[in-house]
């Protein structure tokens, strides 16, 4: 667990998910910009890091790219980060 605390205080940087809900309600990204796997919801949307957003990516994680930033698309909610099963797999590689 010590690798994936240290991944999501370094790698994760700060709840978006009104900024993003803004940013779609008003068009400034278009929906057809997201890529989601067809059996995700997206519950909460965090500002991350580059080199997190392609470990994300390779794990078929929606990422969104827009304004020189990444924001990811989780699919959970209401626990810490740290124990996401995808944040699991990355700090075990």
């Amino acid at each position: 667990m010590e690798r994936t605390k240290l991944i999501t205080d370094n790698q994760v940087l700060f709840c978006q998910s009104s900024l993003i809900d803004e940013l779609l309600k008003h068009g400034v990204i278009a929906d057809e910009d997201i890529t989601i796997q067809e059996d995700d919801k997206i519950l909460e949307w965090w500002l991350v890091t580059s080199w997190l957003a392609k470990q994300l990516e390779e794990r078929s994680q929606t990422i969104i790219h827009a304004f020189d930033c990444c924001f990811w698309g989780r699919t959970t909610s209401g626990q810490a980060i740290y124990l996401d099963n995808v944040i699991r797999e990355i700090a075990q590689r």
